[in-house]
């Protein structure tokens, strides 16, 4: 290859790979499909479970539908809400095994540095004290 040769690379799957990661980039969504893993609900079951109004969660659903990440079945006057391929689910919990490996890395250091700081108090208490 020439020095002023750049490798090419076709971008298409890293634009579409960044159009989910930005779809999933949000807590409701991430929560909605968490629930939806299990099975489809209406949005009505998923309003009760995350907490927020119907019309919000609507736009959350509306734009993972646009996107591809759920799909919609309507039953009379409801419309019941599914994840169309089940790895999106796998994917977002391998980043949340990851994530609570971290935190609890974070907390074991933060009780060790509070035992650290309860035992240096204890030392100087005692340093104190014989003098």
């Amino acid at each position: 290859m020439k020095q002023t040769e750049k490798p090419k690379i076709d971008m298409t799957i890293y634009n579409m790979q960044a159009t989910i990661s930005k779809t999933l980039a949000n807590p409701v969504r991430l929560a909605s499909l968490h629930i939806l893993k299990d099975g489809e609900k209406n949005v009505n079951d998923l309003t009760d479970i995350i907490g927020i109004s119907q019309s919000n969660l609507s736009q959350h659903l509306a734009l993972m539908r646009q996107i591809g990440i759920v799909s919609t079945r309507k039953q009379g006057t409801s419309v019941f809400y599914s994840v169309i391929n089940p790895k999106i689910n796998e994917a977002c919990d391998t980043v949340r095994e990851i994530l609570v490996e971290q935190l609890k890395k974070i907390k074991a250091l933060q009780r060790k540095l509070l035992n650290d700081c309860l035992l240096q108090k204890r030392r100087e208490k005692l340093c104190l004290k014989k003098k």
